[in-house]
């Protein structure tokens, strides 16, 4: 499989890059102050990881591999989001959050259990087999599963990676305990894949095979990537809120808990 550009793909990636680097750059006359590195490189970072998983030859082989799917969603859903939202500074989000219905609707979205439910219930569904199988066989479906998908993970990070007092990350033992629960349904639907003795999604059988694994091995293989991909993503988080947090004193853990409220 070779790699070429997706006209959509690279425009749409490209102005959003283009936008956020005008609005945090010298000349945007409105900038109230400069972003650092970090913060821009990560954004960018998180650009690229949906640059790379939206075009071939990941997408083009996500057609005929369950494990390349699979793969491509870790990136799409649990590596590219969090990125972009500790990539973009506080006061680009403010205008947003003025009108107050948009405010009420965002704290509300953003809250850890219904961004949770939001986040593992989307990706769910478009695994069921009919919904499945109608992306395999239409380009819109396709799109719009991608797109979805990506929408609720970046509601699914913001309780933890949120750095906007407008709509805030939660306090860490919760950031923590919402991750934990996060591996569950993750386990589960990986559960399904692992232990099939069938193909659940046909279509793989049918699809071109040029590397010759069978569709229950790959499918299997899939279930294994979500599950020991998944599970490092989610649980480095864990470790390293943990040991940040276990560094803090208790004044300093009240402290950074009212800030972010």
């Amino acid at each position: 499989m070779t790699f070429y550009l997706v006209p959509e793909l690279t425009l749409g990636t490209g102005v959003i890059l283009a936008t956020y680097l005008y609005a945090i750059g010298p000349w945007n006359p409105d900038r109230p102050d400069p972003v650092s590195p970090w913060r821009i490189g990560l954004f960018t970072f998180g650009i690229a990881i949906f640059f790379a998983a939206l075009h071939p030859p990941i997408d083009t082989l996500s057609s005929s591999y369950f494990s390349v799917h699979m793969t491509q969603h870790i990136m799409v859903a649990l590596i590219g989001p969090p990125l972009l939202i500790l990539g973009i500074p506080e006061w680009m989000l403010n205008p947003l959050m003025r009108t107050r219905l948009i405010h009420a609707i965002v704290r509300w979205l953003t809250k850890p259990i219904v961004a949770g439910l939001i986040g593992a219930s989307v990706f769910w569904v478009w695994h069921l087999p009919t919904l499945y199988e109608a992306t395999l066989r239409d380009r819109i479906t396709h799109d719009t599963a991608h797109i979805t998908i990506i929408l609720a993970a970046i509601v699914m990070w913001w309780p933890v990676a949120s750095r906007t007092r407008a709509a805030p990350a939660a306090s860490t033992p919760i950031q923590m305990f919402y991750l934990f629960i996060l591996t569950l349904p993750m386990g589960l639907l990986s559960s399904i894949f692992v232990f099939a003795s069938d193909p659940i999604y046909p279509a793989y059988a049918l699809a071109s095979n040029p590397f010759g694994i069978s569709t229950v091995a790959d499918q299997r293989i899939g279930g294994l990537i979500m599950k020991l991909g998944g599970t490092a993503v989610l649980w480095s988080v864990i470790s390293v809120k943990f040991f940040r947090w276990a560094g803090t004193t208790p004044d300093e853990r009240a402290f950074l808990h009212s800030a972010s409220r």
